[in-house]
């Protein structure tokens, strides 16, 4: 992410004041009072937007800006509206949205600059400024030490196991030589009997050699074949020269952490997956725009299936109007029809009364007849009148209209809510299920988002795991080699067993395949005989004199003692050697092996000071320490100025790798503490940081700003003239 350009409408003290800023490092400057803490304060706010209270300046219902920058190729534009920020955030590494951490890493004052405790504590130090398993070290040394110094001693007089035991020992030799000394006869009787055996054995060495031989020459001759496979595996064995050894269990924990990480990839890649399919699911409206109009969305079903009745209802009120108008002449009712007929029926009733009456009376009957023709007549002609029912009419004309304007009030809702998300509208139904889609979407999209943050989280401390045991194989194809090396040498060494063994078995010595013995004939046997006849003789005399259990005690807790006297060397000898070997991992570790961020802090460092002070990266040392040649300094040692380079280095290379360079340094007259020398090479440091992320400096100082105006790329704003 780059910030192309920053407009202030209305912040703190400042009013319609415009930056363009450059891709690589922009220098504003300007005196006091000119607004460069105002506007670093309006940028920290639009990017990562804090509910802290007590900020600078206090906040506004006036405040307004906007902040336009290019990520991915795509310029887009954020808007600061009163207290909240509007329009399309910029995409933040995971970590850099913390408002405490972006402004003590990423958006520093001189205060922020000043605290070291964001390096010294928490996940920072651990993550980007140790060695995985460095700083335990010195702590296995010691322990390794102690053990071999409490069995050994460092010297004669140390109060060791070792040298209590010898002090025993030597106590209890002087006890046996004492309880001896009373029985001489017993020792010469026991040289004579040791004598004796030894030359026993002697013969009984040259009798087995003379009936061996021959068998021990055709073993040998039958395991030659042996020999040379023996020789043939040993030497592949040591052809595979050192590595460490993987165990089953090893390779076990090996796949567990493998397929833990490769499954935390499979869980991340899915819900990517799912989130483009509820990013498409909102039809390219804004997710924020939907939440807003949530809850009138979530009642629009509701609301369509009233319409759709008012709809209904409608059409019959109109059909009833439309039957009506299209019987009879409007002014003729069915009744009217009823009065005409009723006369005719009148007439036709007195003509017939006329001609019965003619038959009775003459005269009579000529005018009954006369009068009902005049009736039928005044029946026919009389007008067929319609009434009709006015007060009817009216009231389903204000039930149509009181339909027609719920109809409309849904509609205009629904229209408002589409061109609001920017979305074409394809008729009321269709959109009603747009947008429910639509919010169904958002809400799905906002849990995808935390779960995919979870699910980064997981895959970073899967591939962690993996990367922390694979250290000591280096690496993954390092532990694959170690494995294939391992199997063959245990295959080897199986194979070496089973001839040795066989070779052993058969009376050879596997190391020596040249027979030992010569076939010379049978001729010791009677001496043989003898001498175990008068060593039973022997036998009976040292019984009788050596009848003591004290002496046999004693004995027996010497050799009791001598045994543990053993184990203690070799437990010390362990130890000592562990020792060593923690000493020399210390010094490949303190001397060889650096976090890549420390690398980057020494390369800052040595730039700003002119190589003269290093980072000092020792495990044994809990807090922050530069070198300068042999001469170390911790924290409390450093200069206000050399603790400001040092603590700008570290942050500095902190946010290169915590931002990947997608979010900009902003500093605030940090390099007030630094001298000339100092300053020119801060300059030199953030210019070189500037090729691969954002940087803008503030600042009041002109002795930087002339710096900086020599270093090509770099852009100057002044504030004055804003």
């Amino acid at each position: 992410m780059r910030i192309r350009d920053v407009s202030i409408r209305s912040f703190g003290s400042l009013r319609d004041r415009g930056y363009v800023l450059s891709d690589g490092m922009t220098v504003f400057h300007g005196p006091n009072e000119s607004g460069k803490t105002t506007t670093m304060e309006f940028i920290r706010s639009v990017l990562v937007p804090s509910n802290k209270r007590n900020q600078y300046p206090e906040r506004e219902k006036t405040d307004s800006g906007s902040l336009t920058y290019v990520q991915d190729g795509e310029t887009k534009t954020v808007r600061l509206v009163q207290k909240s920020v509007e329009g399309q955030m910029p995409a933040m590494p995971t970590g850099t949205d913390d408002p405490a951490l972006f402004r003590s890493v990423f958006a520093m004052t001189p205060r922020d600059l000043d605290d070291e405790k964001v390096l010294t504590e928490g996940g920072i130090r651990s993550r980007f400024l140790t060695v995985p398993g460095g700083d335990m070290m010195p702590a296995a040394r010691d322990a390794a030490a102690e053990k071999w110094e409490d069995n050994l001693g460092k010297r004669s007089n140390s109060r060791s196991r070792a040298i209590a035991l010898e002090s025993e020992i030597s106590d209890l030799d002087r006890d046996i030589a004492q309880a001896r000394s009373v029985t001489e006869q017993y020792g010469v009787l026991n040289a004579k009997r040791e004598g004796l055996r030894t030359r026993l054995a002697e013969l009984m060495s040259e009798s087995e050699k003379s009936v061996e031989a021959k068998r021990v020459y055709d073993v040998y001759q039958s395991n030659r074949g042996n020999f040379v496979r023996l020789a043939s595996l040993a030497a592949e064995r040591e052809a595979l020269g050192d590595f460490v050894t993987v165990t089953d269990d090893d390779r076990e924990e090996f796949e567990r952490l493998r397929a833990e990480s490769v499954q935390a990839q499979l869980a991340l890649q899915s819900l990517t997956d799912r989130r483009g399919q509820e990013d498409s699911d909102l039809m390219g409206a804004d997710r924020r725009k939907v939440s807003v109009h949530s809850k009138t969305i979530e009642g629009l079903p509701g609301r369509l299936q009233v319409y759709r009745e008012d709809s209904r209802r409608l059409r019959d009120l109109e059909d009833d109007r439309s039957r009506m108008e299209s019987k009879s002449d409007p002014q003729q009712t069915q009744g009217g029809r009823y009065k005409g007929l009723g006369l005719v029926i009148f007439g036709i009733v007195l003509a017939a009364a006329g001609v019965i009456t003619a038959l009775l009376y003459e005269p009579l009957a000529l005018i009954l007849t006369v009068a009902a023709v005049a009736v039928v007549a005044a029946g026919m002609r009389r007008p067929v009148t319609v009434e009709r029912s006015v007060t009817g009419d009216a009231r389903n004309s204000d039930e149509a209209e009181g339909i027609r304007q719920r109809m409309s009030a849904l509609e205009d809702d629904v229209l408002s809510i589409m061109a609001d998300l920017g979305l074409e509208s394809y008729g009321i139904e269709d959109d009603v299920a747009l947008l429910v889609k639509a919010r169904a979407a958002a809400a799905d999209l906002a849990r995808t988002d935390n779960e995919i943050m979870r699910a980064r989280m997981e895959q970073g401390a899967a591939g962690n795991r993996l990367l922390t045991f694979t250290q000591r194989y280096a690496g993954e194809d390092g532990f694959r080699l170690c494995l294939e090396k391992t199997t063959r040498a245990a295959e080897i060494d199986r194979e070496i067993g089973v001839l040795r063994d066989a070779i052993s078995k058969a009376g050879l010595d596997p190391d020596k395949p040249d027979c030992p013995v010569s076939y010379g004939g049978d001729t010791v046997s009677d001496e043989i005989g003898g001498i175990r006849q008068e060593m039973g003789s022997l036998d009976e005399r040292m019984r009788a004199i050596l009848d003591t259990q004290e002496l046999e005690r004693m004995m027996d807790r010497r050799a009791q003692l001598e045994s543990e006297l053993h184990e203690i060397l070799d437990e010390g000898a362990v130890g000592l050697l562990a020792s060593a070997i923690a000493d020399a991992a210390c010094e490949e570790i303190y001397l060889k092996v650096q976090p890549g961020v420390i690398s980057t802090a020494d390369r800052y460092l040595s730039m700003m000071t002119d190589d003269l002070y290093r980072i000092d990266t020792d495990p044994r040392l809990q807090d922050l320490s530069v070198r300068s040649g042999v001469e170390t300094k911790s924290i409390g040692a450093w200069s206000s100025g050399l603790r400001a380079q040092v603590l700008l280095s570290i942050k500095l290379a902190v946010a290169k790798e915590m931002g990947g360079g997608e979010v900009p340094v902003i500093l605030d007259d940090v390099l007030l503490p630094f001298d000339s020398e100092r300053k020119e090479g801060a300059c030199r440091a953030l210019a070189e940081l500037s090729s691969e992320m954002q940087v803008l400096l503030f600042t009041c100082d002109a002795e930087t700003v002339d710096i900086c105006s020599r270093i090509a790329g770099v852009s100057i704003v002044r504030m004055t003239d804003s």
